[in-house]
């Protein structure tokens, strides 16, 4: 178990964060505040002159005709930047006629459409050009920007009136967030996923095609690049794209484990989560403060209640999140309460018929492995459940061999030489049954709680 820690109140909702990544090897960090963008300093808060359409803004780091630093923003209104100044909406480029030696942009690629591009919900970088859902009425329409083949890069303010692609979706499906993903753009609508396939050099080059995945996307929110897969909420599960070649790329479901705690989750709150993934682990949050834990390593789910993320930053090399409540709060891994409040902490066995279902057993033992903290206080409380109904309290049938007692005070000073990190708890349960839950907690303020197994001990008796 581990906790967060508030590190700024900025006294406002805070919608989105953005670590800002300058050529010069310096930064900034960026929030959005009661529509507005703000530069965070030193725990200070400098609101930037300009303002958004909408609170939710996405942003990615690109550059300008003359090849200065600039962040893009998309926010539900036309294309916005910042040049390190001030936030100022995207002027549309006018293009050139030909004369005094200027291309002749008006014949090819003709017209620039971004001043009909009025409501930027999200875009991508690929390959050097600027990939956007932004038509107001034509949802399904994915619009692309200018290679300038004079500057040698493409350009954010000219997207060519004939630079598009309308995705043939069915029911009036509507694109809500793009990835790129193994060299290839993820363009998730709300009950499909599609690939485009190509660099982008050549318009001609450019292949679209429909992924077979079970559901699409609610949540722009919730993509996320999980190692080498690509992880994504829909109406009902947490879905993982995966690739096993460039021109292959098909979903499967990574959540059911998890599936009654998703289905009791409101449908405006998943289309509102939000998701980062750190050292190994995908967090998915929603509004109420529900957050699901992937662990990519063991491939299981743990469940906080306490963590109200409406964005997450990863910033020199630490987690940060931000929340409706106006604090950035510090995912801090060496404390383990939330400001002297203890974490609840409660893990449930699956229930457990030992692959004989209508077989009584009698249980003998329980062995509980778990990890000894250095220098901290451990304990936990083992519950059993038999039968399916009747509920016992092991601590009690155990009095006298004080669970977590084995290391209740690590205090080694110099003997550091007879630590053991792994350490076991023997349980004598005796007890008759068919099936056996365990259920396991910690409730106490700054004892960190790791389980890494557990073993019974049974016989199986005639049916």
């Amino acid at each position: 178990m581990a906790t967060w820690n508030k590190v700024l109140n900025l006294r406002y909702p805070i919608t989105s964060l953005y670590q800002y990544f300058k050529s010069d090897g310096t930064g900034e960090t960026l929030s959005v505040v009661n529509k507005y963008v703000n530069r965070v300093t030193d725990g200070k808060l400098t609101r930037l002159n300009g303002q958004l359409d909408f609170d939710k803004a996405k942003m990615i780091t690109y550059k300008s005709r003359t090849a200065k630093d600039i962040v893009l923003i998309a926010d539900g209104g036309k294309l916005k930047r910042y040049d390190g100044t001030s936030i100022g909406e995207v002027l549309p480029h006018v293009p050139t006629d030909g004369t005094n030696g200027t291309p002749e942009e008006t014949k090819e690629p003709g017209l620039n459409d971004l001043v009909n591009l009025t409501q930027f919900r999200t875009f991508a970088l690929k390959k050097d050009r600027v990939y956007a859902a932004a038509h107001p009425t034509v949802k399904n329409r994915l619009s692309f920007s200018y290679f300038d083949p004079y500057l040698g890069f493409a350009v954010y303010d000219y997207f060519p009136a004939t630079y598009f692609i309308d995705i043939a979706v069915e029911d009036n499906d509507e694109i809500i967030e793009l990835r790129v993903f193994r060299d290839t753009l993820i363009i998730f609508c709300k009950r499909s996923v599609w690939a485009l396939h190509g660099d982008g050099a050549s318009i001609a080059d450019l292949q679209l095609i429909k992924i077979n995945v079970p559901k699409g996307c609610i949540s722009p929110g919730s993509v996320q690049e999980v190692g080498n897969n690509l992880f994504y909420l829909a109406d009902d599960h947490v879905y993982s794209l995966y690739s096993t070649d460039q021109s292959y790329i098909s979903a499967k479901m990574v959540s059911e484990p998890i599936e009654p705690i998703l289905e009791s989750v409101a449908l405006i709150e998943k289309e509102a989560a939000a998701a980062t993934f750190y050292k190994g682990k995908y967090y998915l949050s929603f509004p109420s403060g529900l957050t699901l834990v992937y662990d990519s390593v063991i491939e299981s789910w743990t469940k906080f209640t306490n963590i109200k993320a409406s964005s997450y930053l990863e910033k020199d090399g630490e987690l940060l999140f931000s929340s409706s409540d106006g604090y950035i709060y510090r995912f801090n891994e060496k404390v383990f309460s939330d400001d002297g409040t203890p974490i609840p902490f409660s893990m449930k066995t699956k229930i457990i018929d030992f692959n004989a279902p209508v077989h009584r057993k009698k249980i003998k033992r329980i062995w509980v492995i778990q990890r000894q903290f250095d220098k901290l206080e451990s304990e936990f409380k083992l519950f059993g459940t038999f039968d399916q109904h009747s509920f016992i309290d092991l601590n009690v049938l155990n009095e006298n061999t004080g669970l977590g007692g084995v290391w209740d005070r690590s205090d080694w000073d110099d003997a550091l030489w007879d630590f053991g990190e792994i350490t076991q708890n023997e349980i004598k349960i005796r007890q008759k049954s068919k099936t056996l839950q365990l259920q396991i907690e910690n409730n106490k303020p700054d004892e960190p709680l790791t389980i890494y197994g557990v073993v019974i001990e049974y016989q199986i008796k005639k049916p």
